[in-house]
């Protein structure tokens, strides 16, 4: 029974450290692709600013 246990915790410490490490994962491409959309917004936002105002002051 001692060896049936063991293997039972093995077995359930490694199901949760596979588990959490695609919990991370997962997290972390969600985090990125956010973090990327907000980028690209702010950038297409600067560059337009740029574009239309910016450098068009001068004239």
């Amino acid at each position: 029974m001692k060896l049936f246990l063991e293997r039972l915790l093995y077995f359930w410490a490694g199901i949760t450290v596979i588990g959490l490490g695609i919990a991370a994962l997962y997290w972390a491409i969600k985090v990125v692709i956010y973090i990327a959309f907000i980028s690209l917004f702010v950038a297409i936002a600067a560059t337009a600013f740029y574009h239309f105002y910016w450098v068009q002051r001068d004239k």
